[in-house]
């Protein structure tokens, strides 16, 4: 098949000359063309550079880009300083041109409209190059856009480098404007703030930690007014002007400026010396936005699922292998706040092709690695590990479910789930869900056990405590025991399998947590569920679940004691 290229499109041969025809002829006087690409320079893409007068014969030089796919999406336009020879011809060496003033993304190209506004049977280059007459006035302009003008999204105040990430909004000691805190590097250019914040590092992997030293401004002062030029000079007079601090004589040249009156309040800077004829010099600066987790991390979520409600909510899971880690990780990212963690094996080689974790986890415990994972989802989710037999504990399991709003049990062993349906149910007023898959993974069943449903006793009385069987007959190699290991041979099964048995136990998860609770997900109504995998089964299609409800059973001595 042919790669689609607009321009070579006999469809829209039309349409391309008409573009064309617009750049060169100059729209009307207010645009010169510099150059047009060939495309095979600009990876199959219609490039132009030209110059747009704007305002009170004010001009700015444009790059101008087609997509491939152009007009099902809009052209780019970039803003750029451009070189030209006596002729007017233009010299290599195009360089963007950042404004400061928002409505800007990092490569400098200009956000003119929302994409939604974007019509393909309407709009063209033209009405492009307007909106751009009418984005260089406001960016040209001492206030710059207004409130009502900021579109799309929330850019940056200038490119940036890297991020630093921020766990919850940071309280800074009262009566103090300034100070110092230490930010850890986890990749390049990339920091967190770990120090008197967490308990944990939820990244393993720490290159270094440097200081920066922050700096608090007044309620009202806005980042439009403190930071309107963004160069050496203007940052050694703000600290000069506000805190009578010379930058220069800071043992650091990082910095972190905090701006209350602004949504996003943290802007970090770092600060380089050069030396210039025997002069030390201070850089321009070199800008770190900042993203703060706990504002930002559910935001697409939260009218679902209410992260408010379920960062409170404490969830323990005995078994954290590939559906237990798969489980755990879920409903991190959904937003539940606390994890208690049973599991005594260690993670091996194995594991790792239906495990959530991969192969750099090899070696460590279970649920050491699940912690990592749901850590590097939250790093203000509290997670507790017991490396830990729940057959052979001392008071942890009990500890444990005394502080829970509900009980995930995912070991797939008769032993602990007849020891936890057995002994513990009764005692708590809240849901346990019970999970195991087949051999293969072909298929699965999920069973809530709560006050008002059957238990596991009551369904292996009835005789439905079996789990559906495949319609073909499967037959797999006996595989051996892992060397160094004392345990059973590992059971064959697909990540793709065990993961919709996963999915399915986080759901139900979170409908068990907000049973009670205001939400916009629907209400739990069935805690029997077959999964009838690739297969199907004799009664059911393949890639279904069956959902029941069973009352509990008058045989049984637990529920009619």
């Amino acid at each position: 098949m042919e790669t689609f290229l607009w321009h070579e499109k006999e469809a829209l041969k039309n349409l391309y000359e008409s573009e064309i025809d617009i750049l060169k002829r100059g729209l009307k006087g207010d645009f010169k063309l510099f150059k047009l690409f060939d495309p095979a320079t600009t990876d199959g893409r219609i490039v132009a550079v030209g110059e747009l007068s704007f305002g009170n014969n004010q001009k700015q030089d444009l790059q101008i880009i087609f997509p491939t796919k152009y007009p099902f999406a809009p052209p780019k336009l970039i803003s750029v300083n451009t070189q030209r020879d006596n002729d007017g011809n233009l010299i290599e060496g195009i360089q963007p041109k950042h404004f400061n003033k928002g409505n800007q993304y990092n490569d400098a190209s200009l956000c003119l409209f929302e994409k939604e506004l974007w019509n393909k049977e309407e709009h063209n280059i033209a009405w492009t190059l307007r909106r751009a007459q009418k984005w260089l006035v406001r960016a040209n302009s001492p206030e710059g856009f207004s409130k009502e003008e900021i579109i799309e999204e929330y850019p940056a105040i200038m490119p940036h480098l890297g991020q630093v990430l921020l766990p919850k909004s940071i309280e800074l000691p009262k009566g103090s404007n300034s100070g110092q805190f230490v930010l850890t590097q986890f990749k390049p250019n990339h920091y967190i703030l770990e120090q008197n914040v967490l308990s944990k590092t939820p990244f393993t992997l720490s290159i270094n930690k440097e200081v920066f030293n922050w700096f608090a401004f007044d309620k009202k002062l806005t980042q439009k007014e403190l930071l309107s030029n963004i160069n050496a000079q203007a940052f050694i007079n703000i600290l000069s002007k506000y805190f009578g601090v010379n930058l220069a004589d800071l043992e650091t040249k990082n910095l972190a400026f905090y701006l209350p009156a602004e949504e996003n309040p943290w802007y970090f800077f770092k600060f380089n010396l050069q030396q210039v004829n025997g002069q030390l010099i201070i850089s321009n600066p070199i800008y770190y936005i900042s993203r703060t987790i706990s504002n930002e991390l559910y935001l697409r979520s939260k009218d679902i699922f209410d992260d408010k409600i379920l960062i409170n909510k404490n969830v323990t899971i005995i078994g954290v292998g590939a559906i237990g880690s798969e489980v755990a990780k879920s409903l991190a990212k959904n937003g539940v706040g606390n994890f208690n963690l049973f599991d005594i094996d260690t993670f091996e080689i194995g594991n790792s092709i239906r495990h959530a974790a991969d192969l750099y986890y090899i070696g460590e415990k279970k649920v050491e690695v699940v912690k990592q994972l749901i850590l590097r989802s939250n790093p203000n989710i509290s997670v507790n590990a017991y490396h830990q037999d729940v057959l052979n504990d001392n008071g942890l399991l009990e500890s444990a479910l005394s502080k829970s709003d509900l009980c995930i049990v995912l070991t797939a062993e008769d032993s602990v789930d007849y020891l936890i349906n057995d002994n513990y149910i009764k005692n708590f007023n809240y849901p346990f869900v019970f999970a195991r898959a087949s051999t293969g993974a072909f298929s699965g069943a999920i069973q809530v056990v709560d006050s008002d449903s059957a238990c596991l006793r009551c369904l292996s009385l009835e005789g439905i405590d079996v789990l559906p069987q495949p319609k073909s007959k499967v037959n797999f190699s006996e595989l051996k025991r892992e060397y160094g290991s004392c345990s059973s041979p590992a059971l064959p099964g697909s990540e793709i399998d065990t993961k919709e048995i996963a999915l399915q136990v986080a759901r139900v998860a979170i409908q068990c947590l907000m049973h009670n609770e205001s939400s916009n997900y629907p209400k739990l109504a069935h805690k029997l569920l077959f999964w009838h995998g690739p297969y199907g089964s004799k009664n059911r299609k393949p890639f279904t679940w069956e959902m029941k409800n069973h009352e509990k059973s008058k045989s049984c001595k637990l529920c009619n004691p």
